[in-house]
């Protein structure tokens, strides 16, 4: 199964409906190939990444979005889309807070030392790869400047921060 496939069926799934919306958009506005592209990236790569679940994936952009204030119509998606994939917004255990509240601090930029703060007790949790993917995922929402300042909040705590990388 190609990633569109694996999109276009995750998609559905959290949409709940045959035909998402998202492809209409792109289709009246003649660019029916970049939302193929966009669906077999983000709902057929980045949402199939191991490290979350589907529900986690849901909370974190949730949480992103209601920080960034002004995606109201993917917001309405994807709070209804975290009870298709088994999720309750309510669920308010310690990986649930900090995962939300690394989405909020990624959507604000990645840059508060709050978020040092949070990533060292999910690493601590032995949640560590859960947080980074966290992060991961919400390049496609938040931007993926915030997701690298916020990586680089996280490197800082793996002793890797001065190790060059090809």
């Amino acid at each position: 199964m190609s990633d569109y496939d694996k999109g276009l069926e995750l998609l559905r799934l959290l949409g709940g409906v045959e035909d998402p919306a998202v492809l209409n958009l792109f289709d009246a506005v003649q660019a029916a190939d970049y939302g193929r592209e966009a669906v077999a990236f983000v709902y057929g790569g980045v949402y199939q990444r191991p490290g979350l679940s589907l529900a986690q994936r849901q909370w974190v952009t949730v949480a992103a979005l209601e920080t960034l204030g002004y995606a109201q119509a993917q917001l309405e998606f994807h709070k209804t889309a975290v009870a298709k994939v088994g999720g309750d917004l309510e669920q308010n255990n310690d990986t649930t807070r900090r995962l939300k509240s690394i989405a909020e601090h990624t959507a604000n930029g990645g840059v508060a030392p709050e978020l040092a703060e949070v990533l060292r007790e999910a690493r601590d949790a032995g949640e560590f790869g859960a947080a980074v993917e966290a992060i991961l995922h919400l390049a496609v929402y938040v931007g993926f400047p915030a997701a690298l300042n916020a990586l680089g909040v996280a490197r800082t705590l793996t002793g890797d921060e001065h190790r060059e990388r090809a």
